[in-house]
């Protein structure tokens, strides 16, 4: 994700690092930021979940296709 790119291509990126840094703490220091900003269970965090896991899915589909949202550049 570099400079370039469309605007759902950098959101999935923003959504990616975010989970990635929340299992970090979740790893190093069993702190759940999600859950503890929105309540464990909740379904705000359920949704944050949800969004966080399609944007995984499409930063994976982005390894072999170059802007799987089909956005323009």
């Amino acid at each position: 994700m570099g400079k370039s790119g469309c605007v759902v291509c950098k959101i999935v990126g923003v959504l990616v690092i975010i989970g990635a840094l929340n299992w970090g703490l979740v790893g190093a220091l069993q702190l759940n930021l999600v859950d503890q900003i929105f309540g464990a269970g909740s379904a705000l965090a359920r949704v944050i979940y949800v969004l966080v896991g399609l944007a995984g899915v499409v930063k994976l589909i982005s390894c072999f296709k170059e802007c799987p949202c089909a956005c323009k550049k």
